[in-house]
């Protein structure tokens, strides 16, 4: 069940970067009722460990996953989806896990996020992919692992599962940053920050948040933010970063969410990691 509450105001000191202004008017939201999916896909072996998603058109998704550095084109025209171009973008040790995290595309650009804060900016990629490599201020102790496209703002947003680099912040503050696409950097402000004690507002509960995936509502612009080490859930924000809901999610229908990405008409797709034994899949979600 959706829980909607408006939140108050956090800010740090003047020498600290400042999260986006939030404002405290009544919210709402686009629902989704993530027991039950209009539909599944399962998916090949080799997205086992599916990590990322993100729309490209009606018939398919570009998918990234955990081990290799290859973008995915998967094709959901059927029942069950099947890869249907592999493009590597960089080297890497075979049996070595990679860990590269999430995908996003504009245009012709794909743009794939490494945990360590690297951004690989993959120019035409349907033809002739030309890689380039670009390095952040973030790190490995930030964790960095959802990334989606900001048509609003023409950005990236980054979501970091760990440290936050707030001064004086608790180590439960989780940040958002966004990486500037036309001059191809990371700002150095936050997006927005997110505090644990917004989250137990509107749950009446603790809620240990660690982002996994992060996508923009392509109508309300609203943010969509999953967490799925310790509580599964998705949080959804204001695109002014204020907190407007959290619904819980069934592990037994996925077990590792850390894929989001929206259709133009809204509807949501989820892409879960596969247990010991079984197969990843992509959820579709129609919107209520």
């Amino acid at each position: 069940m959706l829980v909607c509450i408006s939140c108050t105001s956090n800010s740090n000191e003047a020498t600290n970067p400042q999260p986006v202004t939030r404002n405290t008017q009544p919210v709402t939201s686009t629902t989704y009722d993530l027991a039950h999916p209009s539909k599944k896909w399962s998916l090949p072996p080799e997205l086992l460990e599916i990590s990322g998603i993100t729309y490209t058109d009606n018939d398919h998704l570009m998918a990234i996953e955990d081990i290799t550095p290859n973008l995915y084109l998967l094709n959901i025209s059927g029942d069950k989806a099947f890869i249907e171009h592999k493009i590597p973008f960089r080297d890497s040790t075979p049996g070595k896990k990679f860990d590269v995290e999430d995908i996003a595309v504009v245009n012709s650009t794909a743009y794939a996020l490494w945990s360590h804060g690297t951004v690989f900016k993959i120019t035409n990629w349907q033809s002739a992919p030309k890689v380039q490599e670009v390095r952040t201020v973030l790190s490995k102790e930030n964790n960095t692992e959802g990334m989606c496209y900001d048509a609003e703002d023409h950005v990236l947003l980054i979501a970091c599962k760990n440290e936050s680099d707030l001064a004086d912040e608790k180590r439960s503050t989780r940040a958002i940053y966004a990486y500037d696409l036309a001059g191809d950097s990371l700002k150095a402000e936050p997006f927005m920050v997110i505090h644990k004690e917004d989250l137990k507002n509107v749950t009446g509960d603790k809620i240990k948040f660690y982002p996994s995936a992060i996508a923009v509502h392509p109508l309300t612009h609203d943010i969509y933010i999953l967490s799925t080490k310790d509580t599964k859930c998705m949080a959804i924000f204001s695109h002014s970063g204020q907190l407007k809901s959290v619904e819980l999610i069934d592990k037994e229908l996925m077990p590792q969410p850390e894929g989001i990405c929206f259709s133009p008409n809204g509807n949501l797709f989820i892409s879960t990691e596969g247990k010991v034994g079984g197969e990843g899949a992509v959820l579709r979600f129609d919107a209520n």
